[in-house]
């Protein structure tokens, strides 16, 4: 066990890790922010962020909110951290939240208020000052006092750790996790101390850094992979976290690894499609584009996760970018939920990912069968479970676990397992329960895959109404709603939003039923579809196909059967009457 092992599994409460970092080393740089202009990049010192922390705890502690949410809207910068760890020291529950930019985000904003009612929204005096009049009269957040950390800590300047009473237990709600992306009906994820600390302690045991180790990441910081494996995870091995923002990452994606070649980095991971990004930029621009200086060799651990991961796009990494001192063995597939806390599963640290070659036919079936047919499906391994956690493969009909190959849901059990939804504790996805295994309740995390014969989970497809785009998850059923409104010929429950994988990678498609005598209308909805996409949800179909009235396929009960329609329309048996842009693509399999 390594010296970072051994800090991360003596401690239940990641309030207690920043104690320890503050005490023995209170110089060292826990974060630093980059900004990419003309001013160097801040950083701040475990004693400073211990100080800033229990100064906005002190502030927080007259509101009386130990055990209510407290929602942290902050833009990606240095008051994040100070103020997550200030909400958690006071016994409150940290509940990140975006900044609202479009309007559909204004409404989550205040659908996630409704939902966990919040004790206080906290953030800086001015993201205060500029959200004021852009929010509506009746929105939830009005009810709730609104706190700025900046001022909180000018406040509190002789608050300390070790003045601060009454700390959290391990047992107690430490953080609402919101899922990202779109629902109409936003749920929290409630993680408790316990789950943070046990998951905290995972993946520094399964991604074994280095003593102070260095992290670099661009994710969200709302987001459980840009929360968990971002913000806190460097505390477990008392390493520093350089941080950037996410737009900072959109605008220029090489810029992450420029970063990370700058800095030494050691950690640092994204989803696949931004690892994608990186291999289209730079075979846009060739290697002369991205300087003889880039040196990618400290980069041992590339997780990738938090949407399907292509071995197509693995391999287009490690060749674009193994001139640079980046290796194969660095990547590291994982699968992880907010559920879960964040990882589940996970690739052994240094060891070259594993690619299936599955059959279709077989998938179809419910069994993986290698092949060596041309066209089999690529599938990547995303590790073996980690440390304490059982997985379990079921037949989502029937509950019955399913062996090894064999394709079902998977089912997890473990401390990471938060205990539920806010608001819906004895949700059922929650608490399912298998033969044989008695007292034991196991998470229902909707997604298909199977185990290998020595364990391995490879993931296939989602079971349940939910894609993953750009590391955002998207409720079909919303998608769908927001293209039946964006024109009058289309009929409200007659539209159907899917995700599909192309040789080009994943690719939006919609299917809509359409009236046959208006065809010569179909462009002009199809851009309609289009706007509605784009404005509410900042997305783009590539292709719309526009079907006969009452052609979707349904339940007896009228309920849309998504997948069959998506596959009706890949085998050719579903009438098409129009497309509009990219033909229809000849496309693999479902996401």
């Amino acid at each position: 066990m390594s010296a970072a092992q051994a800090v991360a599994e003596r401690f239940t409460m990641v309030t207690d890790l920043l104690a320890l970092w503050a005490r023995r080393k209170p110089l060292q740089t826990a974060f630093t922010h980059l900004n990419f202009d003309a001013s160097p990049p801040l950083t701040v010192s475990y004693a400073e962020l211990a100080r800033s922390s229990a100064q906005i705890a002190a502030g927080l502690s007259p509101y009386r909110l130990r055990g209510r949410p407290v929602l942290l809207l902050y833009p990606a910068g240095p008051d994040f951290a100070p103020a997550f760890f200030g909400a958690l020291l006071a016994g409150a529950i940290a509940t990140p939240v975006p900044v609202p930019r479009f309007e559909s985000q204004y409404h989550r904003l205040d659908s996630v208020a409704a939902d966990c009612t919040p004790g206080a929204l906290l953030s800086t005096a001015s993201t205060l000052d500029w959200l004021g009049p852009r929010l509506g009269a009746e929105s939830p957040l009005r009810k709730c006092p609104w706190l700025a950390s900046d001022k909180l800590a000018s406040d509190k300047e002789e608050a300390s750790l070790s003045l601060l009473s009454e700390p959290p237990k391990p047992a107690d709600i430490a953080v609402l996790q919101y899922t990202s992306g779109s629902t109409s009906d936003p749920r929290g994820v409630a993680v408790t101390h316990a789950n943070l600390a046990h998951n905290l302690a995972t993946i520094t045991s399964e991604f074994q850094p280095s003593v102070n180790a260095r992290l670099l990441s661009w994710l969200p910081h709302f987001h459980d992979m840009g929360l968990i494996g971002g913000v806190l995870s460097p505390l477990t091995w008392g390493g520093e976290s350089i941080l950037m923002s996410p737009q900072q990452f959109l605008r220029r994606p090489l810029r992450w690894l420029e970063a990370i070649s700058e800095y030494g980095v050691e950690v640092s991971g994204a989803p696949n499609f931004a690892y994608e990004l990186c291999v289209n930029r730079a075979n846009r621009g060739g290697p002369d584009a991205l300087g003889a200086a880039l040196d990618l060799s400290s980069w041992r651990i590339a997780f990738v996760g938090a949407e399907p991961i292509r071995a197509a796009t693995l391999t287009g990494f490690t060749e674009s970018f193994k001139t640079f001192g980046f290796q194969r063995s660095g990547l590291l597939p994982c699968y992880g939920l907010a559920e879960a806390t964040l990882l589940v599963t996970c690739k052994p640290a240094r060891t070259v990912p594993t690619i299936y070659p599955v059959s279709r036919e077989g998938l179809e079936q419910g069994r993986a069968t290698l092949s060596g047919q041309r066209d089999a499906l690529q599938l990547v391994g995303c590790g073996y479970p980690v440390a304490g956690t059982d997985v379990r493969i079921v037949d989502p009909a029937s509950g019955e676990s399913l062996g090894h190959n064999r394709v079902g849901e998977l089912w997890v059990a473990g401390p990471q397992v938060a205990r539920g939804y806010w608001n819906d504790r004895d949700n059922p996805s929650f608490c399912a329960k298998l033969p044989g295994c008695p007292g034991q309740a196991f998470l229902r995390t909707g997604d298909l895959g199977f185990l290998t014969e020595d364990g391995e989970f490879v993931f296939v497809e989602r079971l349940k109404d939910l894609i993953v785009l750009n590391g955002q998850n998207y409720v079909c059923h919303d998608l769908d709603q927001t293209v039946s409104a964006s024109h009058p010929l289309l009929r409200a429950d007659g539209c159907a939003v899917g995700l599909i994988e192309t040789d080009q990678g994943p690719q939006m498609l919609v299917i809509a039923e359409f009236p046959a005598q208006d065809l010569g209308r179909a462009e002009e909805t199809a851009n309609a579809i289009r706007g509605a996409l784009f404005t509410v949800y900042g997305l783009s179909a590539r292709t719309v196909a526009f079907i006969p009235i009452g052609k979707l396929s349904r339940t007896t009960s009228g309920k849309l059967q998504r997948r069959a329609t998506l596959k009706r329309l890949a085998s050719g048996s579903l009438r098409l009457l129009a497309h509009s842009g990219e033909p229809i693509p000849g496309f693999s399999h479902l996401i």
